[in-house]
């Protein structure tokens, strides 16, 4: 992929507990004050990498 393509994008509607919520405004707002601009998006994405390494490439 080169530099100037946009990754294509799904929208997607995320269903979860207010403890889940919680915890994805606390990692988002620890990042915002250690300067590391995000969105929740983002959060969750990496969320889903690091879920898939864990269970479907260390299976591997």
């Amino acid at each position: 992929m080169q530099e100037s393509e946009v990754p294509k994008k799904a929208k997607t509607t995320v269903y979860m507990s207010l403890t889940d919520e919680q915890r994805l405004d606390e990692i988002f707002i620890k990042r915002l004050r250690n300067r590391n601009k995000t969105d929740r998006s983002t959060l969750i994405c990496e969320g889903i990498r690091l879920l898939y390494e864990k269970e479907v490439e260390s299976k591997e």
